[in-house]
Formats: structure tokens, sequence, C-alpha cells
């Protein structure tokens, strides 16, 4: 049974937690009701039973709302299709499965423009840039099958990772910044590096190194006894590894220098800020420790100020105080961000 409750909701999927959101309405200009988070360790049940308290659902009751996931083997790749006429779509999916790493033939994918994030036909566009976004299908149903575990009924399914990519460029415009941002999202055993500036995404590659790799080399550095503290250690907001944070990520830093070197051969413009994010780690320390070794500055930014300019309010000062940089991927959900192509 799907909750009667008139109102919108908005669920993020995070490795420890969920993030509950209950927004007025999907439509303009949305405000932030309520917000919950909910470990999950605390076991099915117990985490149902806090969605639907939070839903006002029943006992047997679902939260029916859009839920933005990150699956570990997704792809969000920008590529020239280069395929003959009719090939074009034997092309995405062959890319996809040479990315994803024991892909099953079965494949969700789409493919996107760099520029305004609107949805393209790979066969209308051959010879042209593309994103290429894919997820197996084995990914989302065992994703979904976690949610109706946990009493959320997904009125549909968003990756958080090109929300995000969305978010940064209008924070960009709106910052009024004509140098691009290098956008890092470090999985576990992988990261997303994207070069991204106001007028659309110029560089994204798939870079074989995660926040796990990083704790396995802080574990040898210091000698710990098992990954899990030295996740802890990096997840720790008092915990300063500035002295030797070259070494534990020097293989990333060494192909972040790679792409942003290419881009600025191949463009002649310099790239001037960084933004990181983890789902497992805090990166604020390790932001930092990036951007001075690749001479970048942070892409600061009021969350709360960027999302008043997109038309999102809050209900509360309280609601207003609980949200930062990390919410981005969740709250790009309620924006509307410029979708039309500019013509040549």
């Amino acid at each position: 049974m799907i909750s009667s409750s008139k109102k919108d909701y908005i669920v993020e999927y995070l490795p420890a937690f969920i993030r509950m959101v209950r927004v007025s309405s999907f439509n303009a200009p949305p405000t932030i009701e309520a917000i919950e988070e909910v470990e999950l360790g605390e076991g099915s049940e117990a985490i149902a039973s806090s969605v639907r308290k939070f839903c006002g659902a029943k006992t047997n009751g679902y939260l029916n709302g859009t839920c933005v996931v990150y699956p570990e083997r997704r792809v969000v790749r920008q590529v020239v299709i280069d395929a003959p006429k009719g090939k074009e779509t034997e092309f995405v999916f062959n890319f996809l499965n040479e990315q994803i790493e024991n892909a099953p033939p079965e494949l969700v994918a789409h493919c996107l423009s760099p520029k305004t994030g609107q949805e393209l036909d790979p066969r209308e566009f051959g010879r042209k840039e593309v994103l290429i976004c894919g997820v197996p299908h084995r990914d989302i149903n065992e994703l979904q099958q976690s949610m109706l575990e946990h009493a959320i009924y997904p009125k549909r399914l968003e990756l958080g990772t090109v929300g995000m990519l969305g978010a940064v460029q209008d924070a960009l415009k709106w910052k009024d910044s004509k140098l691009p941002a290098l956008l890092l999202e470090l999985d576990e055993r992988s990261a997303n590096a994207v070069i991204i500036g106001a007028n659309g995404i110029e560089i994204s590659r798939r870079i074989d190194m995660g926040s796990k790799d990083i704790a396995e080399a802080l574990k040898l550095e210091l000698n710990l006894k098992d990954e899990d503290a030295a996740i802890r250690l990096l997840s720790s907001k008092d915990f300063d590894f500035s002295t030797f944070s070259k070494k534990i990520i020097r293989k990333l830093l060494r192909e972040l220098q790679s792409s942003i070197g290419y881009y600025e051969v191949q463009t002649g413009q310099s790239v001037n800020w960084i933004h990181a994010n983890s789902r497992s780690i805090q990166m604020n320390r390790l932001e930092r420790s990036m951007g001075e070794f690749l001479n970048l500055e942070s892409l600061k930014f009021d969350v709360r100020e960027w999302l008043d300019s997109v038309g999102v309010s809050f209900a509360s000062d309280e609601l207003r105080e609980m949200v930062d940089s990390s919410w981005l991927g969740l709250f790009s959900s309620l924006c509307t961000f410029d979708k039309e192509e500019v013509a040549a």
C-alpha cells in the first residue's frame, strides 16, 4: 500500500545511511518541509519502521518518492560517437560493456547532451560528443529490492552523479565563473573525474582508485589494525594527514594531473576549481590536499544561497542549517536547469 500523503519525497541512498526529504511539491517553487537520516546498519525492519513514521504510512505502507542512487558499476562518460550510420546504438552498448566490469548483457543506458543534460538520440548525433550513462539491470534490481525491504516504493530512479553535474554547472554560472572546475566523485574502488564549466562538460573519465584503495594505503602508512580503522580516520574531522596525504593519493593525483594537463593543452584554458565528494569518507581535508598539490582552489559556495537562486526554500532555519555541499546530488533532483540548446 502506497502512503496516501499528498506530499512529495526524495530519498538518497548512501553506503552508510539514507537521507529522506519531504517537499511541498516538485512543482516550482518547492519548499523543504522535513529531513531525516536513517542508518542502514539498523536492519531492514527498523529502517522500514523509520521510513513509515517519516511519511505517515501504515504498518504495511510504502513511501512513494524519487530515489537518488549511485550504483558502484554506473558509467557516466563523455565520448564521441564515431560509428557507421545505423550502428550508433551498438557503439554505445559496446562502450558500456567495455567500461563496466563483469557487465551482464542487459544494460540500461541513456545518451545526454554534455552541455545541457538533455536526452539525445545517438542515431542523430554521429561524430558528436554525448554523455553516456549506463547501469546494469541487475544492479538496479538489487537496489529496488533493498528499497522495498525498507518500505520505499520508488516513483523513479535518478543517477545522483548526473544531477550533481548539472548542479555544479549551474553553480559555476551562478558564481559567474569563466573557468571550469574539476569534479571528483570517489567511490569504493573507482573515481569519476569530470572537468566541467558553465557551458557544460569538457572531459569525463574513470580512474581505478577509490576510497578503499586510499584506506589501504593509509593502513600501511600508519600500520593500522585494519581498513575499518583507516576509514574511521579518513572520516574524522579532527584527523590531520597533511604530512603524508601525497603518499596515499599519489596514483590519484597522477591521473588527475594527466587529465588537467590534457585539457589545458587542448584548450589553452586553465582549470581553476576542485569539488570532491564521496559517499563513504569525509572529503574536506582530502579536497584541500588535492587542491594544494594540483594548484586548484576549492569550489566554495553557500549551498543554501545557491538553492535560493534556483527557487528551493526551507520551511525553517533549523532545516536550512542541516544541509551542506554533500546534499548536491539529492537537491539537484528538485532543480530545473536550462535545457535549451543554444543555436550555433
